[in-house]
């Protein structure tokens, strides 16, 4: 998916998540208490970068509700950040794993988010339509 439509559909794809997340689905299994919270550090440290400070307190999946309040409250601010930050093409950003364009490191988070939560949903409308679960199969238990 091209950057502006990753762009573009931010807002609902952490809406989306965040609504996932407060539904009865059961994703205990999942990595998304271990995944969100180290995908959304590396989306303000680049916000920080640009002179947004996002701060939380909070571990494991609940820090996508702390981001999405603090988002919906300098959302203008975001993305006239995020916006600046996709039409540049020589900006680079120092991380523990080396040195990348920004442009690259935040459209690699944008596409976390459009990707996790089209899994969600995914697994909500498994879940409504009573699907079973894969483990539940007699022949994977044989």
């Amino acid at each position: 998916m091209e950057a502006a439509a990753l762009f573009f559909h931010f807002k609902d794809n952490l809406a989306r998540i965040a609504n996932a997340l407060n539904s009865k689905l059961e994703v205990r299994s999942m990595p998304y208490n271990t995944s969100i919270p180290l995908e959304i550090n590396l989306l303000a440290d680049l916000l920080r970068l640009h002179g947004l400070d996002f701060q939380s307190s909070t571990s494991g999946a609940a820090r996508l509700f702390d981001f999405k309040d603090w988002y919906s409250q300098h959302e203008t601010q975001a993305n006239e950040v995020m916006h600046r930050v996709l039409e540049e093409k020589k900006a680079y950003i120092k991380t523990a794993t080396g040195t990348i364009l920004q442009k690259e490191m935040l459209y690699r988070r944008l596409e976390f988010f459009k990707e996790t939560a089209h899994t969600l949903d995914v697994m909500m409308i498994q879940q409504n339509l009573h699907s079973p679960k894969h483990f539940n199969y007699p022949y994977l238990n044989a």
